[in-house]
């Protein structure tokens, strides 16, 4: 069965690459293929890292929901589940824990006093049920720069990524300052649109960053499957 699933995991995740790239191929083809004026084509470049940004959280959330699925399939128990992900898991379906009821005034003790059943009650079906249905809520943060991706991977007991997979190729420069820092000023308006001029060469270097990512994070998630890091030891 094991061989079965993780063959299922890499197939699709690896189709889910396989889109992304040819999608971002199609953008990088764009501007050559048009005969835009200089201020479209200007438009285009700044609006075209947005889209490679939501290309590469997309990848983010569909790729460890699918780790997630592939892991739900196993039936495990709680009990099986190793600490991170079980932390994970709690803190993803259980809001509480993070923030529980409180009451400022008598007018909401009814309130308070019903969503504290509802916890309990929910509580108690969890540890009576016998099989853990993780949550596949990935919590990106919108913003999934490296410390925010070592972190998730981190969640699921996985490898995180090192910083330089190359001699002098900073992941973290190339993720944070690169791709986040032009994608949140032309999405959000940081520094004034105006300001922000994207050449040819910042979209090839941010898909080439992508690409690089994205197997990596397919590595880790690989690896971490195959040698059962989601088990407690």
């Amino acid at each position: 069965m094991m061989s079965n699933e993780i063959s299922i995991l890499e197939q699709e995740v690896l189709s889910d690459i396989d889109e992304r790239i040819n999608l971002m191929s199609r953008i990088r083809l764009l501007s050559t293929l048009y005969n835009f004026s200089e201020a479209d084509k200007q438009l285009f470049l700044n609006y075209s890292m947005p889209i490679i940004y939501s290309i590469w959280e997309g990848f983010i959330q569909s790729a460890l929901q699918t780790y997630i699925r592939s892991l739900n399939r196993l039936r495990l128990s709680p009990d099986d589940i190793c600490d991170r992900i079980l932390v994970y898991h709690m803190e993803a379906e259980f809001l509480q824990f993070k923030q529980y009821p409180r009451s400022m005034n008598r007018e909401d003790q009814s309130k308070k006093t019903e969503q504290k059943v509802k916890f309990f009650v929910k509580l108690k079906r969890f540890y009576s049920s016998g099989i853990l249905e993780i949550n596949a809520n990935v919590n990106t943060e919108s913003n999934v720069g490296f410390s925010v991706l070592n972190r998730i991977l981190g969640d699921f007991n996985l490898a995180e990524i090192s910083e330089f997979p190359l001699p002098r190729y900073s992941l973290k420069v190339e993720l944070d300052q690169s791709l986040l820092r032009i994608r949140n000023a032309v999405a959000h308006g940081q520094d004034g649109q105006d300001s922000v001029i994207v050449k040819l060469e910042d979209l090839e270097r941010a898909i080439i960053l992508v690409d690089r990512l994205m197997d990596l994070v397919f590595e880790s998630i690989k690896d971490g499957f195959i040698n059962e890091s989601y088990r407690k030891r």
